[in-house]
């Protein structure tokens, strides 16, 4: 005859028993050390190569440079047009691959044939353009930085920083 009598504890149980961890699993605290220690030792190791790499500076680029009016596209040209336009002149005896240059750090332009020794190239001031493509309005914006960056036979990139001040007026 059933009882409904409640059974003691423990007598009859559907769950299964408690299972040990597998041998090669991690406890949570084993865990979370070693997810720090993943992360905190390549940073470490980045920091250490920051603190004890000697520091190199870029090479100085030897430019003649300055700022003057020429006919452009050429002086033989009927339809020439006087322009503003920055003169580069490669005084070295190496050529200068991948020139670029960059009026107020705002103002980009990018030579794109290599610059021979001895070798003097003009650049409209209107040939300059912001990343946007807004181009430099020499009429309206003074000229106060000049960065001209250029690869050297070396392989390294050399840089010159000319101040506006220096550029107008003078003749490379």
């Amino acid at each position: 005859m059933p009882t409904d009598s409640p059974l003691p504890i423990g007598s009859i149980s559907s769950a299964t028993p408690a299972q040990a961890p597998p041998p090669g699993a991690l406890s949570r605290k084993q865990l979370t050390l070693g997810l720090v220690l993943i992360t905190l030792i390549p940073f470490g190791l980045v920091v250490l190569l920051y603190m004890t790499m000697p520091a190199f500076d870029d090479p100085v680029l030897q430019v003649q440079a300055s700022v003057g009016p020429r006919a452009w596209p050429t002086d033989t040209d009927p339809d020439a047009r006087i322009v503003p336009s920055l003169i580069i002149k490669n005084p070295t005896d190496e050529p200068w691959n991948n020139l670029n240059l960059s009026i107020n750090e705002q103002f980009y332009y990018q030579h794109p044939d290599p610059l021979r020794p001895g070798e003097e190239i003009f650049i409209p001031l209107k040939f300059f353009h912001t990343k946007g493509n807004q181009y430099f309005p020499p009429e309206s914006q003074q000229l106060s930085l000049l960065t001209i960056y250029a690869q050297i036979p070396s392989g390294a990139r050399a840089i010159a920083e000319i101040p506006g001040a220096e550029l107008i007026g003078h003749s490379p």
